[in-house]
């Protein structure tokens, strides 16, 4: 497998570390910790890996506009936005629901994005007001480039492709010939990269995936994974995917005081800062189905610190410390 041959916007620090923890939280014992919030750009996170191949293909075309489908708290938005602020191309964010005091959306805003709502409380509707927003700019004399969801497209999913070999040869240091790995999943593009990854790689067979579904029923994100995995092999040049993978069901892992022990448990012990979005449903999953799953076991770390830090803003809002929002009047 090469990537050489597709363009790409170097942000990251690669590879990410992996992390031997030998007591995250209850049931969460001798765990591997891929560091994917640990990505080196901005805040971090894992969509560091396909911001550095949207925004690449969105320049070798020559686009001057992106127009990305992102609630307010997408982190993936925010790091788009910044990423693309340095290279001088614009950034419209399409929302679903109205405006509210989210730290990803503020930090889109000043990187320069223009931000516009869809009115609707539907996610569904970003998408269907990004591609009327990039027909009407293009109409205009624009060269805009769509962005769906969290980047999952073939090109964006590339980014985790190559986490794929680094995961491969990390676990080669260990001495590991096998393990299973288990990740949140959103729009699904990181399973699919990693999937195509692991087979142009030809190391299929070494490792199993469970993601952790934690927006989505997982029935309707399948098949959207195993399509953009298929692509994804094909933009590689070789290699069918892998098929070792099946997604679970992590929606019911929501806040309460199971979920806060863990967020603290995880910055204790391993200086983990586990956001509510992603990885404390995931791990709370985990944590319920470790003993099912074929050991070594590495948990990938997605990042989230925007959500946490939502998270801490409106704790201490709750407790009558500071105002609770995050530049909620600074942009109206």
């Amino acid at each position: 497998m090469a990537l050489d041959h597709l363009p790409r916007v170097q942000l990251g620090l690669f590879p990410t570390p992996m992390q031997y923890v030998a007591d995250l939280a209850p049931g969460l014992q001798d765990l591997l910790l891929k560091r994917d919030d640990l990505t080196g750009f901005a805040w971090g996170g894992n969509k560091v890996r396909t911001v550095e191949f949207v925004l690449g293909d969105a320049l070798e075309r020559g686009s001057d506009t992106l127009v990305v489908a992102g609630g307010p708290g997408s982190n993936f938005a925010a790091l788009l936005a910044v990423a693309a602020a340095a290279k001088g191309v614009a950034i419209r964010q399409v929302c679903y629901g109205s405006p509210r005091g989210a730290a990803a959306l503020e930090v889109s805003r000043r990187a320069g994005a223009e931000v516009v709502f869809t009115g609707s409380d539907d996610r569904q509707s970003m998408e269907i007001g990004a591609r009327e927003l990039v027909e009407r700019l293009n109409a205009e004399g624009a060269l805009a480039y769509a962005v769906p969801r969290g980047g999952a497209t073939p090109v964006g999913a590339c980014g985790f492709a190559g986490a794929a070999a680094e995961l491969v040869s990390q676990l080669a240091e260990r001495n590991l010939p096998r393990a299973t790995v288990v990740l949140p999943v959103g729009s699904g593009g990181s399973i699919a990269g990693l999937l195509a990854g692991l087979g142009a790689n030809g190391h299929a067979d070494r490792v199993d995936i469970v993601g952790v579904s934690v927006s989505r029923p997982p029935d309707e994100v399948e098949p959207r994974i195993a399509a953009c995995a298929l692509e994804t092999a094909r933009l590689l040049g070789g290699g069918e995917p892998s098929t070792r993978w099946r997604l679970v069901d992590g929606r019911a892992g929501g806040p309460g005081p199971e979920a806060d022990r863990l967020t603290r448990d995880a910055l204790r012990h391993s200086g983990l800062v586990a956001d509510p979005v992603y990885n404390v449903k995931a791990l709370l999953w985990l944590a319920d189905h470790r003993a099912e799953l074929r050991e070594p076991t590495v948990y990938w770390s997605t990042g989230g610190a925007l959500a946490a830090a939502d998270t801490l803003i409106t704790t201490f809002a709750e407790a009558g410390i500071g105002s609770g929002a995050v530049g909620a009047e600074a942009n109206p």
